[in-house]
């Protein structure tokens, strides 16, 4: 009865997320947000991109510029005279400049380079670029027992950076420490976090927001330049841990928003964190322990 029940809750969300592609594919001219696309499959917009990914292998972002850009490529082909500029309007792009640095980080090739292809070149072009991307299936140690624990309070300063999490991540850590030094001791931090979460109203990947940062004892008696100051509030979180590298702390969200959602578990709006344990100056990679934590009611 378990297994019958876990393989309809994921049918389910499978569903969801095809009814959210089918949207995407019908309005590639529009202004894109989370919040419509989650309304119109019917899921709750706050985790929506996350649990995409984590069924899908990409973000709905990639999605949307994959299709678009495939579109793009059949019109090409399609009407080797037509504007370049006409095309890149009709698929969403504001700009031509944004269409064709899209493209060439894509396709590799301009537009005019590609309409210079062979058909059965340009064919092979398309259907590659209509694939999903097949995710690399990454071995990784993480505990799979779902775990909710409550998280105190919390005074944090970091600093932000909008764009794909496991590219904004590791400069914001670089940033991050030269501008705590001499204004934050060792002795004030109680812990290196990075917290994570989706701006439902901001268009395309500047809705992915990252903030690199440490817990400290007491609030900053002032301002100090380059970083941001909060307060975490308390609440529930539901713990997993990963020991092993860095690189696989999103592969592991991906996992984890899995796990959340087939097995119901209720989430709250707040942001994702991870605590990291230990310091990878002095310990091995395959022994590094991150604590995953996923806001929970």
């Amino acid at each position: 009865m378990a297994k019958r029940k876990l393989r309809h809750q994921t049918q389910f969300h499978r569903s969801q997320l095809g009814r959210a592609q089918r949207y995407i594919r019908l309005h590639l001219d529009e202004r894109f947000t989370l919040l419509n696309v989650a309304r119109e499959a019917g899921s709750s917009s706050f985790h929506f991109a996350r649990l995409f990914l984590a069924y899908t292998g990409e973000t709905p972002f990639d999605f949307l510029r994959r299709i678009r850009l495939t579109t793009a490529l059949r019109m090409l082909q399609e009407d080797p005279e037509g504007s370049v500029t006409e095309i890149a309007l009709a698929v969403g792009y504001e700009t031509p400049s944004a269409f064709n640095k899209a493209f060439k980080k894509m396709v590799e090739i301009s537009p005019s380079q590609f309409r210079n292809l062979g058909k059965e070149k340009q064919l092979e072009v398309i259907y590659l670029l209509s694939q999903p991307r097949i995710p690399k299936e990454i071995t990784m140690n993480l505990t799979s027992e779902v775990d909710i624990v409550a998280r105190p309070a919390m005074h944090y300063l970091f600093v932000e950076r909008r764009g794909p999490f496991a590219e904004v991540a590791p400069p914001a850590w670089g940033d991050l420490f030269p501008l705590l030094r001499g204004h934050v001791g060792d002795e004030n931090i109680v812990e290196h976090l990075g917290l994570s979460t989706i701006d439902r109203k901001a268009i395309g990947e500047e809705a992915m927001i990252y903030q690199a940062g440490v817990a400290i004892d007491s609030a900053p008696a002032k301002p100090i330049s380059g970083l941001s100051y909060k307060k975490i509030v308390s609440g529930n979180y539901a713990r997993f841990v990963l020991t092993g590298p860095y690189s696989h702390i999103w592969p592991a969200f991906n996992r984890i928003f899995k796990i959340l959602t087939e097995k119901q578990v209720k989430l709250r709006e707040d942001y994702c964190i991870e605590n990291y344990l230990n310091d990878p100056k002095i310990t091995p990679e395959d022994e590094l322990k991150t604590e995953l934590l996923v806001p929970a009611a």
